[in-house]
């Protein structure tokens, strides 16, 4: 009976992609703080200038949403 349980108790296991997901948000925050200087951003109409982890974790945000949006899946009718 206690051979069925985990360490934690709670009957549930950690998942590859969260092990993943956890690695890759750690190398972004390592990168993102290593990175505080000022990077300019230039728009089509515009630029700004914003401390470079800004930039690191915006893109680290669009890459993620893209992600999502194509990884999802149609769900046959």
């Amino acid at each position: 009976m206690a051979g069925n349980r985990n360490a934690g108790g709670s009957g549930r296991s950690i998942s590859p992609k969260l092990i993943v997901a956890i690695i890759l948000v750690v190398i972004v925050v390592v990168l993102a703080i290593a990175n505080s200087k000022k990077a300019k951003v230039d728009f089509v109409v515009t630029d700004i200038t914003l401390p470079l982890f800004v930039v690191i974790v915006g893109a680290a945000i669009v890459g993620l949403v893209i992600g999502y949006f194509l990884g999802r899946r149609e769900k046959a009718g």
